[in-house]
């Protein structure tokens, strides 16, 4: 860990050579691989459209936890 130069607090964590290895020669080419037989049977287009409903999703909930949050901060 070494210090982030723009916030003293905060500490930046980075992979080391041996972590760098394991990440990009073992683990990834598992996890592209397991993801790429999972989606054998869909189209570019479910993918794409599949995609696209998820990240309309997500930004949904982003909505709800920010209006969530500004309930909670708003005082009573």
């Amino acid at each position: 860990m070494v210090p982030d130069g723009r916030d003293r607090r905060s500490r930046l964590v980075t992979m080391t050579e041996t972590g760098r290895h394991v990440w990009l020669k073992l683990a990834r080419p598992k996890i592209q691989d397991y993801y790429e037989r999972a989606l054998t049977d869909f189209s570019t287009s479910d993918v794409t459209h599949t995609l696209h409903y998820l990240l309309k999703l997500l930004e949904n909930m982003k909505e709800l936890d920010a209006e969530r949050y500004a309930a909670e901060e708003a005082p009573e």
